[in-house]
């Protein structure tokens, strides 16, 4: 007999592995036209970053383990934050050969206001799972406010300008870098 969170998480682990399947899937294909591939670094540390966060929200979900009973609308809580990095997954990167497919800094371009939206999506579900399940107070999360208005103010504004794109890249892969160094408790499995 499996446990509430064991039967939980198997959705959970699913549509992470979709999304994780999305963009190894996607970028291989990238990868195997890379002669015709001109790739763009923000892009790619974009791809990084939300492959990253898949892989985040899999430790993450793992401190649920210790609640004994569960409800839908508190799995269908649950659910958003990984519903929404795979609904970013699949817009990050082209499905299909096309000109998109040849120039990523275009195909970013193009995408990063729908990218940003979903983006933001997550980073409000990921704010509100902290608080209401890991009891993350509000203050703790400046950092994830600060980047909820950059990229919401990028996205609305439809702001294309190359180095806010760098600048934004480089200040997520810091900051991912950060967190990881800073919270290493949480990226232990006992």
């Amino acid at each position: 007999m499996i446990s509430p969170f064991e039967y939980v998480s198997i959705l959970v682990s699913i549509i992470l592995g979709l999304g994780i399947t999305q963009i190894l899937s996607a970028f291989s294909d990238l990868l195997y036209h890379f002669k015709k591939v001109r790739f763009y670094w923000p892009h790619t540390l974009w791809v990084v970053f939300i492959l990253f966060l898949h892989i985040q929200d899999w430790f993450i979900t793992y401190q649920l383990r210790v609640k004994a009973v569960w409800s839908l609308p508190a799995l269908s809580f649950v659910l958003l934050y990984p519903i929404s990095l795979f609904l970013v997954a699949k817009m990050l990167l082209p499905t299909n050969e096309s000109e998109e497919q040849e120039d990523m800094k275009r195909f970013y371009l193009l995408q990063f206001p729908i990218i940003f939206f979903l983006t933001s999506f997550s980073i409000i579900s990921s704010i509100l799972f902290n608080y209401f399940f890991l009891g993350v107070g509000w203050l703790e999360q400046a950092p994830l406010f600060l980047f909820l208005f950059a990229v919401l103010y990028m996205a609305f504004r439809k702001i294309s300008h190359e180095r806010l794109h760098q600048l934004l890249a480089v200040a997520i892969l810091v900051g991912s870098l950060v967190s990881v160094i800073l919270e290493k408790e949480f990226w232990v499995i006992k």
